[in-house]
């Protein structure tokens, strides 16, 4: 009787040990949201939007644009940091949907920003889809 009990604290104490690896050095698995991107100059933002816009079934409102805009001309935000610059709500194929707003800005002879926008996959997928349209038709 005293060996059998030896044997399942034997097991026990290994499977806990098993478990403590695994825990410590297993791999996260946190994935790294999607997002697509755009360039764009300060003054062009109205015109970046507009084209965005085609994406879903309504604009993204001027409101937002005009709010994103003067969150992105803050002269407090650090060059080259990745800043967030809040939600937009979108209607993509008829339901409601998020984005996440956030940008990276520079000042060399204007203001320039980066913007990356996070959400749905599909949505993203569809965004950065006409990113790369409007891309083409620019010839970049």
């Amino acid at each position: 009787m005293k060996q059998y009990l030896l044997y399942v604290l034997f097991v026990l104490v290994l499977g806990s040990m098993v478990a403590l690896v695994v825990n410590v050095f297993g791999e996260d698995k946190e994935e790294t949201p999607l997002a697509a991107a755009i360039e764009t100059d300060l003054e062009e933002l109205p015109e970046t939007f507009a084209v965005l816009s085609e994406t879903f079934d309504e604009p993204i409102a001027d409101s937002d644009i005009a709010r994103i805009k003067k969150l992105a001309s803050n002269p407090d935000l650090d060059e080259a940091d990745v800043h967030a610059l809040g939600t937009i709500d979108v209607i993509f194929e008829g339901r409601p949907t998020t984005l996440t707003l956030e940008t990276e800005v520079y000042r060399e002879d204007g203001i320039y920003l980066y913007l990356y926008f996070l959400g749905e996959p599909d949505v993203v997928e569809a965004l950065d889809e006409r990113i790369m349209a409007y891309y083409e038709e620019l010839g970049i």
